[in-house]
């Protein structure tokens, strides 16, 4: 329409001009010599006007020729570089054999995704929502109740700042486990737990500790529970490998007396009639994991240590295994023995014998990876429960997985 506009101009003038001769009726060869000149010239105007016009168009649509949207292109490419976004997805096939129970078999997904942003070079912030209900150990969604939609819920929200103390990083918010866990066994800590609070991590030459207060219960009307606890250990290099050997002290204050945590399931700790705990949980770990090359496999033995300070009997747990990783296949081998008020049963393994404390037995898991991206594993947990109290069982559960990063 814009371009349209300077000749539609020139063709309306000539319109009225030739008009207005007409009505005139005149035949003077040397008016409409002179009146043909002046509509060409005229002409000539509008098109070198069209032509100004169009160049101060392209001027300004132009992101080359305007520095404020140049500018503001940059910046947008600066902001998208700063952000990280990640995440998996798992469907699981799950089939269990407990003595005294109907065998059970059902289908289970996880999704989870997360974004991380970098506001300066020391200071990142986290976001990620997962799948599944409010248990803390566990972000797995059970198909099924009839099609019905399924609960989304925050995952991680923390801000992390590198300090200028080499080595010191501090992360408050709701954060991935940055406690050591030898060949990332679940004796203490499951896996999927996302600790609420403050964390300190210190890594430097052979050295690193790490710290944790972790809110576990906040109360309007009495005292807070809250788990403080610190790791130190070494890193040192033996033949081949590395060897990594530590200590860690955890205490949860004032849990005696109190209502289980999360959901009031003691998960396998003692509670007295009332169902409330009966010891504290002042938890004393030993550890120690060796990697190692033995030809081209990648070998990994570990072993672990707890004993809970505040508990006279029925204190103890263990678990030692090994790990072989090859290209495409890894499989691993773990040995477990967790009594009733060893650890905080809401904390620890929530595969393990079916979650909590009270039990031992053996853990088998092989994977293989199909590509960068996507892998199969399955795992087998041939376990005793109730080895303290109440009535044995054997406990029977195969897993079977198949997962996509991104």
């Amino acid at each position: 329409m814009r371009a349209c506009f300077p000749r539609c101009l020139a063709v309306a003038i000539f319109a009225v001009l030739a008009g207005q001769q007409a009505v005139a009726q005149t035949t003077d060869t040397s008016t409409i010599i002179a009146l043909k000149a002046q509509i060409e010239s005229l002409t000539a105007r509008l098109d070198a006007l069209e032509m100004r016009s169009n160049v101060r168009t392209q001027t300004y649509t132009s992101p080359q020729s305007r520095a404020p949207s140049s500018t503001f292109s940059a910046a947008l490419t600066n902001w998208e570089d700063t952000l990280k976004l990640n995440g998996d997805f798992r469907y699981r096939h799950e089939s269990f054999d407990v003595d005294g129970q109907t065998d059970r078999h059902r289908h289970r997904l996880r999704a989870r995704t997360a974004l991380k942003a970098k506001i300066s070079d020391r200071v990142n912030v986290g976001f990620g929502l997962a799948s599944g209900g409010s248990a803390p150990t566990s972000s797995n969604q059970t198909l099924g109740g009839g099609g019905s939609s399924k609960g989304i819920n925050l995952d991680l929200a923390y801000v992390s700042w590198q300090t200028d103390f080499d080595g010191l990083s501090v992360t408050a918010g709701k954060f991935k486990n940055q406690l050591f866990r030898p060949g990332a066994n679940a004796l203490i800590w499951d896996g999927d737990l996302r600790p609420e609070g403050v964390a300190l991590k210190y890594n430097r030459e052979a050295l690193f500790a790490n710290a944790l207060a972790f809110s576990l219960d906040e109360s309007s009307g009495g005292e807070d529970a809250i788990l403080i606890g610190a790791q130190l250990g070494l890193h040192t290099a033996l033949g081949n490998g590395k060897l990594i050997t530590g200590v860690g002290f955890y205490s949860v204050t004032d849990a005696q007396g109190r209502t289980p945590f999360f959901n009031g399931n003691a998960l396998g700790n003692r509670v007295s009639f009332n169902g409330s705990y009966v010891n504290d949980f002042e938890m004393l770990e030993g550890f120690a994991q060796y990697s190692f090359m033995a030809g081209k496999h990648n070998v990994t033995l570990f072993a672990d240590y707890v004993q809970n300070l505040e508990a006279d009997d029925f204190n103890t747990g263990i678990a030692f295994g090994a790990k072989l990783k090859q290209t495409d296949w890894n499989f691993g081998w773990v040995y477990q023995q967790l009594e009733a008020d060893a650890v905080l049963g809401t904390l620890s393994d929530s595969d393990f014998i079916g979650g909590g404390t009270d039990g031992e037995g053996h853990i088998l898991t092989a994977r293989y990876k199909l590509s960068k991206n996507i892998g199969l594993r399955g795992t087998l947990f041939l376990n005793d429960r109730n080895i303290d109290f109440g009535a044995e069982e054997d406990f029977k559960r195969l897993m079977l997985d198949i997962s996509f990063k991104y």
